[in-house]
């Protein structure tokens, strides 16, 4: 009969193993352009037995990096840019914009940024992007940036390149603004995730031990104390 403790001990030691892949991937990523973290907390739900590892997406603003190129743009609020795709539209929050041959706004991948009314014919010699998303050509408007947030947070799936899905509805976001020649950094702490990733690294270790030690134990009563 399987003892509960090792059950328990076996299910702390996924924990760790899905913590420590989170916490590895957020290290990996503390360099790219608007990257948010992925937290994971151990939550008991109703209903249940025992604390499940739940995963959360940690959408906290970033630090702006002033970089003075005009066509990078920082997010300040809550919201995305929206970028047309292969696969669909997109959600995004990294502002490192360019031009296209034909003389559209795109993103650093190549696909089109898209306005309010569409993609963004941007040809010209200056371009400024003002606060609320208006994109100005040579002293003239060219439209304005689409703005959106998400009605549920919890819906948005990470694709990577820093771009999002969601199968639930999207609005505008009136709050948020941009700043030109910035870029946003990533919400994650390089030291807090070392130290995180110490912690968990000994944590696994400590409950990788409890295991054996359990396991000797049941295996000492199953061949020896059965003789008796």
């Amino acid at each position: 009969m399987t003892l509960p403790a090792i059950v328990s001990t076996a299910r702390t030691l996924g924990y760790y193993s899905r913590a420590q892949e989170m916490t590895a991937n957020n290290l990996a990523n503390v360099n790219s352009d608007a990257y948010k973290g992925d937290r994971i907390t151990a939550q008991s739900l109703p209903g249940g037995t025992h604390p499940v590892p739940v995963h959360q997406l940690d959408l906290r603003q970033g630090s702006l990096r002033d970089t003075g190129r005009a066509l990078d743009v920082g997010l300040e609020g809550d919201g995305f840019l929206v970028v047309r795709t292969p696969q669909g539209e997109r959600l995004t929050r990294g502002g490192s914009l360019d031009i296209s041959r034909d003389g559209f706004l795109v993103d650093r991948h190549g696909d089109l940024v898209l306005g309010v009314d569409g993609p963004l014919h941007v040809a010209g010699n200056q371009i400024v992007l003002e606060a609320d998303g208006t994109v100005i050509v040579d002293e003239a408007r060219a439209g304005r940036l689409r703005f959106v947030t998400v009605q549920d947070p919890t819906t948005l799936f990470k694709e990577g390149e820093g771009r999002f899905r969601t199968d639930t509805a999207i609005a505008g976001a009136p709050a948020m603004e941009l700043r030109q020649g910035a870029i946003e950094e990533a919400n994650v702490s390089p030291l807090l995730s070392t130290i995180d990733m110490i912690m968990i690294q000994r944590a696994y270790a400590a409950n990788t031990e409890a295991l054996r030690a359990m396991d000797s134990v049941l295996s000492t009563i199953t061949s020896d104390v059965g003789r008796v």
